[in-house]
């Protein structure tokens, strides 16, 4: 076998090894599903320097865009706290109506990781705001979910997708397309940005069943 036929081999046996990836890094899109509505387990968000914000329960509204790839998400967490200086203070958004709500709203986009099939929220700008201390924590950034239920080809009109912490401070899927994609934390408008994590479970249903279609 000539040196060029073994190149040749060589190079189409690395392509075929690439297009796995390749493949696995792509958008994927939800069929029969125009909106849906859920609730979130007790979660928190960590950042480094930061004290842990806990909230005890969540509320979700969303809504699916043409293609089903993409849409809108609202969501509302309640009996949010923090522990600062060895005291649990209520946590809250700015302009929230109650001192322990944290209010979030943002776009989503369904995709795959290495983990399968996964959501990536990208949220509005947040200021948070704990009792008992003078600083705020503007968070913003993007959050990757992984989907645990339906599987891809999978129909339902549940969803559950679960947003986990891999280290301190850093999510356990952060990468699409070869791109990190993370949540920012600051202390203030004008602090330096530190990674953050959100850790917490998601229920959502819809009216009707829905297919995950992954290819």
């Amino acid at each position: 076998m000539s040196k060029k036929t073994m190149l040749a081999l060589a190079v189409a046996s690395m392509t075929m090894f690439a297009l796995p990836a390749a493949s696995s890094a792509q958008e994927i899109h939800l069929e029969g599903i125009l909106s849906f509505s859920g609730d979130a387990t007790a979660g928190n968000l960590t950042a480094e320097g930061e004290p842990t914000i806990t909230c005890e329960t969540g509320d979700i509204e969303g809504a699916v865009e043409t293609g089903g790839t993409t849409g809108k998400l609202a969501l509302d967490f309640t009996a949010c706290h923090a522990s600062v200086f060895g005291f649990t203070a209520k946590c809250h958004t700015s302009g929230s109506p109650l001192d322990n709500t944290i209010k979030e709203a943002g776009t989503f986009h369904l995709i795959t990781t290495s983990g399968g099939p996964a959501i990536m929220v990208t949220t509005e700008t947040v200021t948070i705001a704990c009792q008992g201390t003078s600083n705020t924590v503007v968070v913003h950034g993007d959050v990757i979910g992984t989907i645990t239920s339906p599987g891809c080809g999978g129909s339902s009109s549940k969803m559950t997708v679960d947003f986990a912490e891999l280290t301190p401070n850093l999510q356990q899927h952060d990468e699409y397309t070869g791109v990190t994609h993370a949540l920012t934390a600051t202390t203030g408008s004008s602090g330096a940005p530190k990674t953050a994590a959100l850790n917490v479970l998601t229920h959502t249903e819809s009216a009707v069943a829905g297919t995950l279609n992954c290819t």
